[in-house]
């Protein structure tokens, strides 16, 4: 069931209760107006009956003293005998019906069924039926006297002579009448009134029993069903939110399943899906750092034996190639010129083999037509990857690929079908970035090898695919163990690394050094974890200080690589610059101290870092050494660790 019908049926049911709640209100309402009806009639029949025994009162009264009543009916407003005999007749049948509609009323119906009022309304049936033989008895006495002229103020003593029963009984007539109506009538009436008033305060009693009993229990309901159904989104919930710390720490081959046809199964599905593609682009930009180092070797070695352009016109066509590797139906060109008439450099379709690319020339057009970036300034940095809609509906990446103050072209992107994602555009960047690097590397190395210092910044990028090789190790193995976030902050700090190794200044000052020494400790703690402690210290002064850039690292990468390493166990680097003077020649000296496995000195054959440490040092410091202080020396013992130290002359006259 899906989640919109699993609320929707906890709605029903919570407006169902409360329906259910109303009907019963409604219902308890109906038979209170039932009882207030029942008690207005009866209220109302006591009325009655009181109206017709002050009638029967007067008629007597105009019977006995028609002399005296004719005087006091204009002072007391009586009527007259002849309306009064009538309206005693018309409120008699009233009082009949009235009687009637209070006895067949439904609500005193029920309480007789009920048993209730069963014996009372017999004895009232019984006593109403003599009530109203008595007044009709004594009605029709008077209205025999009246016709036999009997009338009067002696009456009374007439009757009390007279031997006719008729006449006689008239007294017997009227104090029975006087009686059913002023007692037992009337006391009958007000006990069914109130029994009917007692009936009320129990309907009332049943009410908010029921509203309590009803309410009780659909608030029980509702509440026990929303918490079963809140307590299974929450675990669900708290399922998706494990699996999103699992992917977090670089756990991508779990997928997350729930028993369930509804939204959160789709919910896993996109998430699976999801983790896979991550996967995927993770191992992507692996595979990429992997092509952009062996593009860096190619690039060295294609450097020295063709020439300093046509190395550069390799690379460039080795990233585009690199742009359509591992995946189908894909297009790179590297584009240059105006969008009018655009100048295709380089071009590579997948699988390899197929041929040219097949964008089309409106495509390249497009993707020209972009330097300068729209209303950017043009810069000889590269501009942001960008989609592109061509003309024929397809989307494309395209940026420019520049770096260093070199503008080498524009780089568009294409697939067969589908569109491109954020991901995609970010990927495309960082490839641009990569490529714009290594391109101007290699353009960079062809010019230096023309230049009088030619093996000196030879010797510095030499430095550069060695650093580089051994991050890449790193990253292999931080891809092995998972760790996906940590891989990331590694990619982003090599990228921040490599744009400080292949800055073409061939100095950097004291502190840039340190700087960038720090930021390469930082990238291997994130490979050694809790094996590697580390710190980097300068006396005041000195980090303004010029030196030759990159003779540090190599040292560092030792101590690392080859000292704490091969022990496996946790160690410390201490990496610091202090001042220095001795005979009246001022110093700067560079310690990098490791507590790691060490070697016996004069035992291990210096590898390449230390052997281009010496011989940038022979080029940067021409001077003899002895006089100038530039300085190497080693001091190490077995399972000891390490310590080299650098000492450079501090005045500022290294050349370059």
């Amino acid at each position: 069931m899906r989640l919109r019908a699993k609320f929707f049926a906890l709605y029903i049911l919570i407006f169902m209760s409360v329906v259910m709640v109303v009907f019963v209100s409604l219902q308890t309402q109906r038979r209170l107006q039932r009882i207030s009806d029942a008690m207005t009639l009866g209220n109302s029949l006591i009325e009655q009956s009181r109206l017709v025994r002050r009638i029967t009162k007067d008629v007597m009264i105009a019977s006995f003293a028609p002399e005296t009543y004719a005087n006091l009916k204009d002072i007391l407003y009586f009527d007259s005998f002849s309306v009064a005999l009538r309206g005693w007749a018309s409120e008699a049948e009233t009082f009949k019906e009235d009687f009637r509609a209070f006895m067949d009323d439904p609500t005193v119906r029920d309480l007789v069924t009920r048993g209730v009022l069963k014996d009372e309304h017999e004895t009232a049936e019984i006593m109403s039926a003599k009530a109203f033989d008595r007044i009709d008895g004594l009605r029709r006495r008077v209205l025999g006297i009246q016709a036999a002229g009997l009338l009067g103020e002696d009456l009374y003593e007439r009757i009390q002579q007279s031997s006719d029963p008729d006449l006689t009984a008239l007294f017997d007539e009227a104090r029975q009448t006087s009686y059913y109506l002023a007692n037992s009538f009337e006391s009958y009436l007000n006990y069914f009134i109130e029994v009917l008033r007692k009936e009320a305060a129990a309907v009332r009693a049943d009410l908010i029993r029921s509203f309590i009993e009803l309410g009780l229990a659909s608030a029980l309901i509702a509440t026990a069903v929303t918490l079963v159904f809140s307590s299974r989104m929450v675990r669900r919930l708290r399922t998706l939110a494990d699996a999103l710390r699992g992917t977090a720490a670089g756990d991508f081959s779990t997928p997350l399943s729930f028993d369930t046809k509804d939204e959160f199964r789709d919910l896993a599905r996109s998430f699976n899906d999801y983790a896979e593609t991550l996967n995927t682009n993770l191992s992507a930009m692996v595979s990429l750092a992997q092509r952009m180092a062996g593009l860096a070797f190619a690039a060295e070695r294609e450097a020295d034996a063709a020439g300093g352009l046509d190395a550069v016109n390799r690379v460039l066509r080795s990233v585009t190639e690199a742009a359509v590797a591992g995946g189908e139906d894909r297009s790179c060109a590297l584009v240059t010129g105006p969008a009018e008439a655009p100048t295709l450099l380089f071009g590579a379709t997948s699988p390899a083999g197929a041929g040219g690319p097949w964008l089309s020339p409106a495509d390249l057009a497009l993707a020209a037509g972009l330097e300068p970036f729209g209303n950017e300034p043009a810069t000889a940095e590269g501009g942001p990857a960008r989609r592109l809609r061509s003309e024929s509906g397809a989307e494309l990446l395209a940026g420019s690929l520049a770096a260093g103050g070199r503008r080498f072209g524009t780089l568009v992107f294409g697939r067969a079908s589908g569109g491109f994602n954020d991901l995609d555009l970010i990927r495309f960047g960082n490839y641009l970035e990569f490529a714009g690097i290594l391109a101007d590397n290699a353009a960079t190395y062809a010019e230096l090898a023309e230049e009088r210092n030619a093996e000196y910044l030879a010797l510095q990028s030499q430095i550069q695919p060695h650093f580089l090789y051994n991050v890449l190790g790193g990253f292999a193995a931080l891809n092995r163990m998972g760790a996906r976030d940590t891989l990331e902050r590694s990619i982003l700090a090599l990228k921040e690394l490599l744009r400080y190794a292949v800055d073409h200044d061939a100095r950097a000052t004291v502190g840039e050094e340190l700087s960038f020494i720090a930021r390469y400790c930082e990238l291997q703690k994130m490979r050694f974890q809790e094996r590697l402690e580390w710190s980097v210290t300068a006396d005041e002064g000195v980090a303004g200080l010029m030196i030759p850039k990159l003779l540090l690292q190599p040292l560092v990468e030792n101590a690392i690589i080859h000292g704490i390493e091969p022990t496996g166990e946790p160690g410390r680097l201490e990496i610091f610059a202090r001042a220095t003077e001795e005979g009246g020649v001022r110093s700067i000296a560079f310690t990098v101290r490791d507590d790691g496995a060490g070697f016996e000195p004069g035992g291990t054959e210096k590898g390449v870092g230390l052997r281009n440490v010496e011989r940038r040092l022979a080029l940067a410091y021409p001077a003899a050494a002895s006089r100038q202080g530039a300085l190497l020396s080693l001091r190490s013992a077995p399972g000891e660790g390490c310590e080299a130290i650098l000492t450079l002359p501090e005045e500022d006259s290294c050349e370059s």
